[in-house]
C-alpha cells in the first residue's frame, strides 16, 4: 500500500526540469530586461506599420524582420541549451507559431493568406504574446501583471480590430478610435460601437470576458489582502 502511495506522489520524471532546461530557465531570466525593451518596441513598430505611409514601409520591414531574427535566434539558444528540442517546442509552441508566420511574409509565400489579412493579425497577436510573456517573467505582483497584461490586451485587441475592419462599410476607421474601442471593452467591458465583421465581433466577446476575468482577479486580490490583514492585526492584538 505504501509503494503505491509513494508511486503516486512522486514526480513523472518526464515533467522534471532536467539541469539543461533549468539552464534554459536561467538563460531566460538572464534576456528578461533586453527582450522586453525589443518586445516594446516590435509592439510599436507592428502598431506604427498599419497607418504608416507607404514609403516609409520598406524600412519598417527590415526592422521588423531584424527584431524577428533576434527572437528567432533567442528561441533557438533556448531549445539547444534546454537538450530537448521536442519537449521544448511543445511547452513553447505559441512561441514557435509566432515566430513561423512572420517568415511567411519573407519568403512571399501564401498570397490568399495574406489576403485574408492572417499575417498582419498574427504580427499583433505575436507581438502581444511576447509582450505578456515578458511582463510575466519580469513583474512577481499579480497586480502588477494585470495592469500590463491588460493594457497590452487593450493595444493589442485595438490593433486586431483595425486590421480585420479596416477598409469596411460603417467600420472604425482609424488607429485610435481603435485602440480607444480597445481599451474600453478590456477594462470595463464597455462596448462603445458595434464591430461589422463576424471576427471583429468575436474580439469583441473576447475582450469583455478578458474584463470580466480581470475584474473577478482583482476582486479576489484585493479580498485576499484584507482578509490577511485582518487576520495579522487580529493576532497581533490577541499576542498584546
Amino acid at each position: 500500500m505504501g509503494s503505491e502511495a509513494s508511486e503516486t506522489l512522486d514526480p513523472d520524471p518526464e515533467e522534471e526540469a532536467t539541469p539543461r532546461e533549468r539552464a534554459a530557465a536561467l538563460l531566460e531570466r538572464r534576456l528578461d530586461i533586453p527582450m522586453a525593451v525589443l518586445a516594446a518596441a516590435w509592439a510599436a513598430l507592428v502598431a506604427y506599420e498599419l497607418v504608416a505611409p507607404r514609403d516609409v514601409l520598406p524600412v519598417l520591414a527590415v526592422a521588423g524582420n531584424v527584431i524577428w531574427g533576434i527572437f528567432a535566434v533567442e528561441l533557438l539558444a533556448k531549445l539547444i541549451v534546454s537538450g530537448r528540442p521536442g519537449r521544448f517546442m511543445v511547452r513553447h509552441w505559441p512561441s514557435v507559431l509566432f515566430l513561423l508566420l512572420p517568415a511567411l511574409r519573407m519568403l512571399r509565400v501564401i498570397r490568399a493568406v495574406r489576403a485574408l489579412r492572417v499575417l498582419p493579425a498574427a504580427r499583433v497577436l505575436g507581438s502581444s504574446y511576447r509582450a505578456v510573456g515578458t511582463a510575466r517573467g519580469l513583474l512577481a505582483g499579480r497586480l502588477q501583471f494585470l495592469l500590463a497584461a491588460t493594457a497590452v490586451v487593450a493595444f493589442g485587441g485595438g490593433q486586431l480590430l483595425f486590421v480585420l475592419e479596416r477598409g469596411r462599410e460603417g467600420a472604425i476607421t482609424s488607429l485610435g478610435d481603435a485602440l480607444w474601442w480597445s481599451a474600453n471593452l478590456a477594462v470595463s467591458s464597455t462596448l462603445i460601437s458595434e464591430p461589422v465583421t463576424l471576427l471583429g465581433r468575436l474580439l469583441a466577446i473576447v475582450l469583455s470576458a478578458y474584463a470580466i476575468v480581470v475584474f473577478a482577479s482583482v476582486a479576489a486580490a484585493l479580498g485576499a489582502f484584507f482578509v490577511e490583514s485582518r487576520q495579522e492585526r487580529a493576532v497581533s492584538e490577541g499576542d498584546a
